[in-house]
């Protein structure tokens, strides 16, 4: 894995923070309180070829993300992300990841993003086959 300093993003500079394990809201104090508690079970999915693990609340809620966050065009279909489940996190815990305080992600989610934005405008559509 590259070793980042600044966000690929942004270029904001990173921080090194522990992390729940979900990628989307994984960095928040609160959902790493949650974690604690066992509030939360967590799945991985894969999204335009790319793994991601999400908790409970996040996938169900993934689809208030809007195209354009994704680099996806106006004239598709509005909130219809390929997100396909593959397995039940087996062991979640918590570990250490860097967050970019300007994205306000950790940097899992913003290579998420990254891949996304680069699947996405490379001419591809929300089911990754060739416009």
């Amino acid at each position: 894995m590259t070793q980042h300093s600044h966000c690929p993003l942004c270029s904001g500079e990173l921080q090194k923070i522990q992390v729940a394990p979900c990628f989307d809201c994984g960095h928040a104090p609160g959902e790493i309180k949650e974690f604690k508690r066992g509030e939360h079970t967590y799945n991985v999915w894969e999204l335009w070829g790319h793994e991601l693990v999400l908790c409970d609340f996040c996938d169900a809620d993934f689809d208030s993300y809007h195209n354009a966050y994704w680099g996806l065009p106006p004239h598709a279909q509005a909130h219809n992300f390929p997100l396909n489940r593959v397995r039940e996190l087996a062991r979640p815990g918590l570990a250490e990841d860097l967050y970019c305080d300007t994205c306000k992600h950790r940097l899992a989610f913003i290579l998420l993003r990254q891949h996304a934005l680069q699947h996405n405008q490379a001419g591809y559509g929300a089911h990754g086959s060739k416009r």
